[in-house]
């Protein structure tokens, strides 16, 4: 194994790796994360300024380093994150003076997978259901977790009775058939997206089954550079209602448009937090 440290805003590492953008991170006895990044197992610690990433030998220094500042956004000027959102209601303080929560840049495919995996399920079973897809990938270390993501083609290839046989149920469908089309789009046909408009980006992903406009907007916000999406679900619905005094009866798509008046290119952003409030809020309540 090879160490290398980045210096790096200081953020909350639990929230931003386990806190429900990416599925394939365990958690360590000394607060620390294992887990894939691209083609890579990877360990990361945090230590203040510093994080320390722990990987492969195999990799050059400067390869892995702009692997690890590519996921985490580690070069990202986040005070305007802080200006921006510093002084909303409920979450403000946090974002003002605590360790962020940051918005990942992970690999388009497996994002949009995993989230496919998500839907009507909580944290434990998504990472369930990811983990079986990620076991037709190659082999990249010792660990259980440790698969690269398949491509599309070898999802597809597996079929809709495979991903059944491992727990996907209903969703084993959907996978299925977007891993169909996607492999027929060629490689990096969904990160293209990232040059292409939010609602075009969004409305290409949702002509896949099982992309609705949650899945979408998760998709663009954690792995297509679309900082205005604003993914809503029921939790994030109740915090805007609550906080901001949205109509109780406000549509899912009413709430995203009103978070990308409100927040601009930081909605991803400030939808974390949203998020965050009211689970924590509802534990403690």
């Amino acid at each position: 194994m090879s160490t290398m440290t980045l210096d790096i805003e200081p953020f909350d590492l639990e929230q931003t790796l386990d806190g429900g953008q990416a599925f394939r991170w365990h958690l360590l006895g000394d607060a620390s994360y294992c887990g894939v990044v691209e083609s890579r197992a990877v360990h990361i610690a945090s230590e203040g300024r510093r994080v320390v990433v722990s990987f492969d030998a195999d990799d050059s220094q400067d390869e892995m380093r702009e692997r690890a500042e590519d996921y985490l956004q580690a070069v990202m000027d986040v005070s305007e994150v802080r200006r921006v959102l510093g002084s909303e209601p409920g979450f403000g303080e946090s974002v003002s003076k605590s360790p962020l929560v940051r918005v990942m840049r992970q690999e388009p495919w497996e994002c949009l997978a995993a989230f496919i995996c998500s839907q009507n399920s909580n944290i434990p079973r998504i990472k369930q259901m990811v983990a079986a897809v990620a076991r037709l990938g190659r082999r990249i270390g010792e660990e259980e977790w440790a698969y690269e993501f398949p491509e599309p083609r070898v999802v597809a290839d597996a079929g809709e009775a495979y991903l059944r046989s491992v727990g996907l149920g209903y969703r084993a469908k959907h996978l299925s058939l977007t891993a169909q089309v996607v492999a027929g789009w060629g490689d990096g046909a969904l990160a293209r997206l990232r040059t292409a408009s939010y609602s075009e980006a969004k409305d290409a992903l949702m002509e896949l089954q099982g992309v609705g406009p949650k899945v979408a907007d998760c998709v663009l916000a954690y792995s297509l550079d679309k900082g205005e999406a604003f993914p809503v679900d029921v939790h994030v619905r109740r915090a805007a209602i609550r906080l901001y005094g949205l109509d109780e009866d406000i549509k899912n798509d009413m709430v995203g448009e009103w978070a990308r008046d409100r927040f601009g290119k930081y909605a991803a952003w400030a939808q974390l937090y949203m998020f965050r409030d009211e689970i924590n809020r509802r534990l403690t309540s």
